[in-house]
């Protein structure tokens, strides 16, 4: 038999022992690079959730920070504007310093004015009650030759010589009874601006019967057309006869609108007779009044106005004790500036449009001021 080298044999059996000493290391090596990455992952993760974490605050804090921000912004612009408002109060303050002694004596005339309002108040209600039907000159001689001489005397009698007169030396039934803002909101009405005009309107805002006017010019309903026109007054105007008079009369006093009828003559329809007295009846809270054969719900905002073109009518007593008659005949220095204001329209239209628009911005500002 050949002889096989020994050499040979050792180098196979060396061999065959290399790939499984290889093998060992290799599974050892994988299993330490297993364990790193597992370390690195884990390492990653808590990594991770911390910037999760510190991104969360830092989203709350930028909130809070946008909060604070806007807060402040709202700070400074509130004290901007009560920097602002200061600014202007001072001002108003510095500019309204001078009218400090006006008031003051304001006060004191309101002071000394309320102790003769009983005089005052009681001659504003003798000029409603009979100065209505009279012309200007004449209730100006009621007012300075009768009414006033009366109430003087009685006062005197009651105070003695040295006592106070509770009544104005100039008592003006005008200042009682109205203002300057109202008698510019019945002349943007279309009510004449003279001062009888004024006067009517006085004594038909303030009596507590219902007016009958005396208006041959037909100024007097004029003026209550516009003054009552508005949507919720609901203005009705009829007359004596109409076939829905009696309908549109308990439309009214039911739900408390404006009546105006108009062209009456010397007498009044009989069914009228209980509202005109305001003959009402009350149950329980509730007010009614007779019309013809049914009772009516009275509403407290009726109001009823009688109108008649009759320049000098007659009226017998009970009419005159129930309505308050009102003369609303032009006056000579009312149809003078009605004359006036004609020949300016017809000569010179365009000053007649200045002056009805000046006119009606004096008295829009009246009326704000």
């Amino acid at each position: 038999m050949p002889a096989v080298p020994m050499n040979g044999q050792n180098e196979t059996a060396e061999g065959a022992r290399e790939p499984q000493a290889f093998s060992g290391n290799g599974h050892s090596a994988l299993r330490e690079a297993n364990d790193q990455l597992a370390e690195a992952n884990a390492k990653l993760k808590a990594v991770t959730e911390h910037v999760d974490e510190l991104k969360e605050k830092l989203a709350k804090l930028t909130h809070d920070f946008e909060v604070a921000n806007a807060s402040k912004q709202e700070a400074m612009d509130a004290v901007d504007q009560g920097e602002r408002k200061l600014n202007l109060a001072q001002r108003l303050a510095t500019a309204l310093s001078s009218e400090n002694e006006r008031w003051g004596e304001n006060v004191q005339t309101l002071r000394r004015d309320a102790k003769l309002l009983t005089g005052d108040v009681l001659l504003a209600s003798a000029f409603i009650s009979y100065a209505g039907p009279f012309n200007k000159p004449f209730r100006t001689h009621l007012m300075e030759n009768v009414f006033k001489p009366f109430l003087l005397d009685g006062f005197r009698k009651v105070a003695g010589e040295d006592g106070t007169i509770p009544m104005s030396e100039d008592a003006d039934p005008l200042k009682v009874l109205t203002n300057e803002a109202e008698i510019a909101q019945w002349n943007a009405d279309l009510l004449p601006a003279d001062t009888s005009s004024a006067e009517n309107g006085c004594i038909v805002c303030n009596t507590s019967r219902w007016p009958l006017l005396i208006d041959p010019q037909l100024q007097g309903i004029r003026w209550l057309k516009q003054k009552e026109g508005a949507t919720e007054r609901n203005l009705q105007i009829v007359r004596l006869g109409q076939k829905d008079m009696m309908r549109k009369l308990e439309s009214a006093l039911e739900n408390g609108h404006s009546l105006i009828i108009e062209n009456i003559g010397e007498s009044i329809d009989a069914v009228l007779n209980p509202v005109i007295q305001r003959a009402t009846i009350k149950r329980g809270s509730r007010y009614f009044i007779k019309v013809g054969d049914k009772e009516c719900d009275f509403h407290p905002d009726f109001r009823l106005y009688l109108h008649t073109k009759l320049s000098n009518p007659h009226y017998p007593p009970e009419i005159q004790a129930e309505t308050t008659l009102v003369n609303f005949t032009v006056t000579m220095a009312g149809l003078e500036d009605q004359l006036l204001n004609l020949v300016v329209e017809k000569e010179r239209p365009d000053l007649a449009a200045t002056s009805a628009d000046l006119v009606r911005k004096l008295n829009g500002f009246t009326i704000t001021m």
